[in-house]
């Protein structure tokens, strides 16, 4: 049984009731998050809030920005207890239409846990399967074949002195221990090129085939330790934030690493 707060990416981020619809969608975009849990006497859970919540409820309503938040938030929370099992909160999730659930310990929330979440985990379980299997396939193992037919055909002529000189100075290379490039030895299909980035970098999509800008956007979030995807990517063209799988249309640019000469 895995417990559902192996899930928990981070921590959870509060606003007290009394903040102003301004100050909570501030809050939204300095922390990169598209919920706030909404709390207030010690902590205590009152409702949660979303940036959808904020644009519908507020925004479209002419709601003034500086209203308190708890106008706009949702009060009948549904959250799961810290300690069941993963497959509780797929069960909540599929039975109930919302992306997000607040985990508890007593009254106290001690983390949030989102679709999005559970299905970052089944693809690095995936991940672990297909990875060797990917393997496998881009760089096979070559089993020794049947043993090659003795020849029946005559010896060869003496090869020329002019034949005879590339063997020989093969030959003498090796004696000196130089290396020669074979010639005839296969080339193995590149393995899966792996992409890894830090909070800093920059995705670039490149977008060539439509014949259209390239695609940037800052990545501050990598939830990996290793710096794999997915990256939680800030995009310039248009201030939206998505959890990103690069493609092989994709590339890094390291933090204060320069553009190539030719992008766009």
């Amino acid at each position: 049984m895995t417990d559902i707060r192996s899930t928990i990416t981070r921590q959870p981020v509060t606003v007290d009731s009394g903040t102003s619809i301004r100050g909570a969608a501030r809050e939204m975009e300095r922390q990169g998050v598209g919920a706030l849990l909404v709390v207030e006497d010690d902590n205590n859970l009152v409702g949660i809030v979303t940036d959808r919540d904020i644009v519908l409820r507020g925004v479209a309503r002419g709601v003034s920005p500086d209203g308190r938040i708890d106008a706009l938030m949702t009060t009948e929370v549904i959250t799961i207890p810290a300690g069941v099992d993963v497959e509780r909160a797929y069960r909540v999730f599929r039975d109930h239409a919302f992306r997000r659930l607040p985990v508890m310990e007593g009254r106290r929330v001690v983390g949030l846990v989102s679709v999005d979440d559970l299905l970052i985990r089944n693809e690095r379980q995936v991940a672990d399967l297909v990875h060797p299997l990917a393997d496998e396939v881009l760089t096979p193992r070559h089993e020794a074949g049947p043993p090659e037919p003795t020849s029946t055909a005559p010896p060869a002529e003496p090869a020329t002195p002019a034949a005879a000189a590339p063997a020989a100075a093969a030959r003498a290379s090796a004696a000196a221990g130089v290396e020669t490039e074979p010639s005839a030895v296969p080339e193995l299909p590149p393995r899966r090129r792996q992409i890894r980035a830090a909070p800093g970098d920059t995705l670039v999509v490149h977008r060539g085939a439509t014949r259209q800008p390239d695609r940037t956007g800052e990545i501050f979030e990598v939830r990996s330790p290793a710096g794999d995807p997915p990256f939680a990517v800030r995009w310039s063209d248009t201030g939206h934030v998505s959890f990103v799988y690069p493609g092989p249309d994709a590339e890094i640019r390291h933090h204060g690493e320069p553009a190539p000469s030719g992008a766009r």
